[in-house]
Formats: structure tokens, C-alpha cells, sequence
């Protein structure tokens, strides 16, 4: 973070710009957001501006540029004026824009070879589609549908468990899983195994196969040492710490524990030791000891190696039948929000990707990309470490067209394999770590470097994550090398590579400033403690002069919902992020209303809630008559207004105090 990769992608558009001042018509850079999208667009032009009136502060764009171009400044101001010129006149040719915005040009430019209608609908909220498609599937269930049958047994298995039965939210929210790559990539295969006859009943009864033979080599270890004891007629208790001792690793075998919670601390030191010592007591005859050497040793090292080969074929196999039924649910829903789509003559935007990767696919790739309307001879990606596995595909076809015809290093690809933060749309940052392997027949024309510098953070910043981050590194390196075996070490590998480069060096006029604490706290009160903690560093710090806007509270999820306040003092209620905790839960609906529940952190000399303090309707709630009242999200649904209410500290504010809200859609739709 903060060495510069935006920067760097900016200098290297800048310097084709230099170099051709019309090189903008044959470039594409893309980006993940609009908002990115935008401000590289604005820095761009604003530096070209900047380098043709010899600014100040393009003066770190000018040295860079000028040094490894080798050109004077004045050329580079005449460049960068012609440049800024054309780019003004042709903006619709200036390409940096979004990865989907991209593939969307691509995707109306082939409507004719994807057989999509003129009139065809693109649409963009996937969730309210598929809420709708699982409405409709449910509503159309009959008596003797194998789906209803399931979601019945589902909703069973809830009531047994003291859950919410409305399951309705919990398979609207699982079926968000259709949009998903990894799905994607397999829907089609999927669909035709679920529908070949007799193949679901098969493939369940060699999975059962698979699980009931695990088990039963794993029960009979278990048995051989009980059987041995009882041959030898010896109790559990003769053993050293009977059964908390080694031998409650064979008693959690055989009542189906297998997991790698069984290996207790005494468990671990006899396997290490391999000793009697481990298993019988200082007062043992030397006969027990003679049997634990010869007998009760060897077994429990055969235990162990059985277990480790069969745990995970036992855990996958219960696993795969426990979701085996939600597959199917799966396949139930793509095929309604397909059908729905057909019926609607409407396209998924998050469709796009899969949709091309299927025309690229052993494709010439200049048809496919002429299509756009332009000849790229560069192309520019940032935070590539986001980048999908289909989007990359779809992309490498482009880039590789790109490096073969053009003898200009003008291609860029700009990440960070640490700052991968888009799992949730299938970023995979493994491609960026090894991205000489995607370029096998081109790997002359790569060339790879390591922007060493942290330009963002403090001095004290980088060195700590320095001396954090690198010994994290090893301890995981460690962990995963013991924990893998031979044949998952290039797991370990992957990570070791990852963070090669973690350390950063300081620039050298960086002053010695900054500061990181770190505080572990107790289980115990965990939510009040730091709560309060929270409120004191933020309060520390405005007494150090910092600015309120320039502090920053992360938290674990959007279920929590903190205000800062003090004593005296009043704060008001945002009714946005009572809907986003509604959201985060929801994919389908609004918000309508919230009820509260108080605790006895809420008194009367700690605070007040108030509906529209300060105003001509404002009301002070007690205890019980918050809890009495709804608060509407919507100005006029309702007497309250969620928008209107006010929390006021007490003069004796001096700890947390929690208000428990439950966000309503109707009454069996909240959280």
C-alpha cells in the first residue's frame, strides 16, 4: 500500500502520450470502480496540464518522464499540449474506464454473433431478480415436488435447533451463489448431471459408500485398542490420567470425533515421545508398562496415520450430502431466473463475463476485439490482484494480441497480492502471483518489478507493519508447511512468494512520526470494554487537535452501529445505517421500521432518547415507552420518524450504553 502503483500507471500513459500524441486512441486502461475510473482520468489530464505549464506540482511526473525518456522539458510541454488538445477533441477515444463498462462495449458490439435482440433489457440488480425468481419457484410448488420436501425437512431442522423457520430469507441469500463465478463456470456441466436419469441416486449412494468406509476404518482402530486392553485386562483407568489422558484420543474415535480437536496436549507429547512413560502411571507393574511399549504405542501411531487418511475423505463426503440437496436448489433457482429472463427479454449485467469468455473460447481474438470499434495497441490494468479468473481470460486473449503486434512495451498490469479485497466477485490475487506462468511463450517480453517504497504512511507505521507483517509471514509459512504435507506445499509457496516483498523501505525525508497501539482485551465484557475504549482514544485524540473527519472507527460487520458522544452532549440517529444493517442481512425489500429494546445501560442520568430534540414535537422516551413505539424509515408511514430521534448524554455519561434494534421489512422478514 501507498508505493506508488497508481502513480506509475499513470507516468507509463504519460509517456505514451509523449512519445505519440495520439496514442490515447489505441490504449485502454481499466479499473474496478467508477470512482477509480474517474480519478485517474482526472489526474491524467490534470498532469498533462501541469507538465505544459511546467507546474510544481507535476515536478514528480517531469523528473520521472524526462529521465526515462531522455527528452528536455520543453518537448515534453509541447507534447503534453498537443496531447491534452487532441484528448479534449476526441474524449470519447480517452479509454479508461471500468472493467464491466468495458466488456459491456464489447458485449453490444457482438449482440448480432450472441444472438441478442435489439430491444434486448440489460439489467443491473441480479439480487431483486433472483428474490423474485425464489418467490415464484416456492409459489408454484406442488405436494409431491422434491424441493418442497427438502425445504420442509429444512425448516424442521431449524425449529429443532431454536432457529427463525422462515427459511424463505436464508435460500433467497444462498441462491445469490448462481451469480458467482466459481458456479458460473460449472452451471452448465451441473445442469446436465442433475438431469441425467438416475445419476443424483447414484452418485449419492457412492458418496454414503465413501463416508460409511472412512467411518468404519476409523471405528475399527478404535476397537483394536479397546480389544487389546481387554485381552490384556487392563482398565482405562490403569492408564496415566485415564480417560483426559492418551487414551481419550481412542475414546473420541470411537464416539465418531475425528477432527483435529482430539489431539490433546498429553496426545500430542506421547505421539512425539512415542514412549510408555506417556501412557502409564510412576506406580505401574513393569507388565503395563511392557504392554503400552509393545502394544498401546504402535497403535496409537496407527491411529493417527489412519485418521489423517480418512478424516478428510469422512468430513468431505458428510459435507458433500449435507449440501447436496441445496445443489439442487441451486439449479432449481438459476433455471427460474433463466426462464423469468427469456420471458422478460432481459440480459444480467453480471452474465457479461461468462457470456464472452463462451464466444472468446478458441475464437480469433482480432475478431473479437475489433468489434469495439477501435485497434488497441496498449492496454493498462489497475489493482489487478481483483481481477476474475473469466475476466482475466477474457483479457489475456487481448493482451497477448496486443504484445505480439506491437514492439512498444506500452502493456501495464499494476496490483498487490496483499490487497485482494474482492473475493466476493471472484478476485483471484494468485494469478498475479504468478503471472509469469500465464505468459509462458512471452515470458522475454515481461518484465517485473517491485515498487519498494511506502510514500503514504508514516515512518513508525512502516516499520511496524515491516517487523508485524514479515514475521506473521513466517509464522503462517510454518504453520501451513507442517500442516499441508508434501503435497500441498505449494500452498505454503504461494503465500511465502505473496509476501516476499511485504517490507517497505521509509523515503528518506520521511520524519520519525506516527503511532500504532495494540491492546488485547478480555472475553469478559468484551462489548462494553471496548466501547469505551473506543470513546476515550477518540476523545484522547480530539484533545491532541485531530479533526473528527480524519478519524476513522472499523468495524466487524454492519450488525454493530457506534456514535461517539459526550457527556452532555446529544448525537442523532442516521436512519441510513439502520438500512444498511437491514441490507446487509436482505437482499430483496426495504427497510420500513425499527423497534428498540433497551438494557440497564440506558438510565436516566446516563441519557435520554429524544424524538426531535430541540424542536416544536420533541419528546423524551422512558425505558419502557421506547420499546412501545415503532420508528419509520419513510417520513409520514408512521408517528416517528427514524431520521428525528436523538440519543442525549447525561451529565454522569461515562461508560457505553447499548440500545438493542431489531429492522423490520413486515414481521416475519428482519434482523
Amino acid at each position: 500500500a501507498g508505493s506508488g502503483k497508481t502513480f506509475t500507471l499513470s507516468v507509463e500513459y504519460i509517456k505514451l502520450l509523449i512519445k505519440n500524441p495520439m496514442s490515447f486512441r489505441s490504449t485502454l486502461a481499466v479499473t474496478f470502480t467508477n470512482k477509480a475510473t474517474e480519478e485517474m482520468k482526472t489526474r491524467i489530464l490534470s498532469q498533462l496540464y501541469g507538465i505544459w505549464k511546467q507546474l510544481p506540482k507535476s515536478k514528480d511526473y517531469i523528473e520521472k518522464i524526462k529521465s526515462e525518456l531522455g527528452v528536455t522539458e520543453q518537448f515534453m510541454s509541447d507534447r503534453a499540449k498537443i496531447a491534452l488538445f487532441n484528448i479534449v477533441h476526441n474524449y470519447s477515444y480517452f479509454r479508461i474506464e471500468t472493467i464491466d463498462s468495458f466488456f459491456q462495449s464489447v458485449l453490444r458490439n457482438l449482440a448480432r454473433e450472441l444472438d441478442l435482440t435489439a430491444n434486448l433489457r440489460i439489467e443491473l440488480n441480479d439480487r431483486q431478480i433472483e428474490s423474485i425468481a425464489v418467490d415464484e419457484m416456492i409459489d408454484e410448488l406442488g405436494e409431491k415436488d422434491e424441493l418442497l420436501k427438502w425445504i420442509l425437512g429444512y425448516i424442521k431442522e431449524n425449529i429443532d435447533d431454536d432457529k427463525n423457520w422462515n427459511v424463505i430469507g436464508y435460500i433467497k441469500s444462498f441462491g445469490e451463489n448462481i451469480f458467482r463465478e466459481f458456479y458460473k463456470t460449472k452451471s452448465k456441466e451441473l445442469n446436465t448431471l442433475l438431469h441425467e436419469k438416475g445419476f443424483f441416486e447414484q452418485y449419492t449412494k457412492r458418496i454414503r459408500t465413501i463416508r460409511d468406509e472412512a467411518e468404519a476404518e476409523l471405528k475399527s482402530v478404535a476397537a483394536e485398542f479397546f480389544e487389546a486392553l481387554e485381552t490384556e485386562g487392563v482398565d482405562i483407568t490403569d492408564l496415566s490420567y485415564g480417560k483426559s489422558g492418551p487414551a481419550g484420543y481412542f475414546i473420541k474415535l470411537q464416539n465418531g470425533q475425528y477432527d483435529e480437536s482430539i489431539i490433546t496436549g498429553r496426545v500430542q507429547k506421547a505421539l512425539d515421545e512415542g514412549s510408555a512413560d506417556c501412557w502409564t502411571k510412576k506406580s505401574a507393574p513393569q507388565s503395563l508398562r511392557h504392554f503400552a511399549e509393545e502394544t498401546i504405542v504402535p497403535l496409537l501411531e496407527k491411529a493417527e496415520s489412519t485418521r489423517k487418511s480418512n478424516w478428510k475423505m469422512y468430513a468431505s463426503a458428510v459435507l458433500t450430502l449435507k449440501h447436496l440437496n441445496q445443489l439442487r436448489l441451486l439449479n432449481s433457482i438459476e433455471r427460474k431466473v433463466r426462464e423469468m429472463n427469456v420471458e422478460a427479454n432481459r440480459f444480467l449485467l453480471s452474465d457479461t463475463h461468462t457470456l464472452l469468455h463462451s464466444l472468446i473460447k478458441d475464437t480469433d481474438s482480432p475478431f473479437i476485439f475489433e468489434k469495439i470499434g477501435s485497434h488497441l495497441e496498449n492496454v493498462m490494468i489497475d489493482e489487478f490482484q481483483d481481477t476474475s479468473t473469466v475476466q482475466w481470460q477474457n483479457f489475456k486473449v487481448l493482451l497477448e494480441e496486443c504484445m505480439s503486434h506491437s514492439e512498444e512495451h506500452g502493456n501495464l498490469i499494476v496490483g498487490d497480492v496483499k490487497q485482494s479485497i474482492y473475493r466476493w466477485r471472484s478476485g483471484d490475487w494468485r494469478m498475479l502471483n504468478n503471472i509469469k506462468g500465464e505468459f509462458p511463450q512471452m515470458s522475454d517480453m515481461l518484465d517485473i518489478r517491485t515498487l519498494t517504497h511506502n510514500y503514504r504512511s508514516s515512518r513508525r507505521v512502516i516499520n511496524f507493519n515491516n517487523a508485524f507483517f514479515e514475521r506473521a509471514a513466517e509464522i503462517e509459512f510454518d504453520d501451513l508447511k507442517e500442516c499441508c504435507g508434501e503435497d500441498d506445499m505449494q500452498l505454503a509457496e504461494q503465500l511465502k512468494s505473496a509476501y516476499a516483498d511485504v517490507c517497505q523501505q521509509v523515503p528518506d525525508k520521511r520524519e520519525d512520526s506516527g503511532y500504532v497501539h495494540i491492546e488485547l482485551l478480555p472475553q469478559d465484557d468484551y462489548t462494553d470494554i471496548t466501547l469505551n475504549k473506543t470513546v476515550e482514544t477518540v476523545d484522547h485524540l480530539i484533545e491532541l487537535g485531530a479533526d473528527p473527519s480524519d478519524i476513522a472507527i472499523i468495524v466487524r460487520s454492519n450488525n454493530t452501529i457506534t456514535y461517539s458522544i459526550k457527556a452532555g452532549k446529544s448525537v442523532s440517529f442516521d436512519r441510513s445505517d439502520f438500512r444498511d444493517v437491514y441490507e446487509n442481512e436482505f437482499s430483496s425489500g426495504s427497510l420500513r421500521w425499527v423497534e428498540f429494546e433497551t438494557d440497564d445501560t440506558l438510565s436516566t442520568s446516563r441519557g435520554t432518547v429524544y424524538y426531535d430534540y430541540g424542536g416544536s414535537d420533541e419528546q423524551a422516551f422512558s425505558r419502557s415507552s421506547l420499546e412501545d413505539e415503532r420508528f419509520y424509515y419513510s417520513s409520514g408511514d408512521g408517528d416517528y420518524d427514524l431520521n428525528n430521534l436523538s440519543f442525549v448524554a447525561g451529565d454522569n455519561f461515562d461508560k457505553a450504553v447499548k440500545l438493542h434494534f431489531t429492522a423490520y421489512y413486515s414481521s416475519s422478514r428482519h434482523v
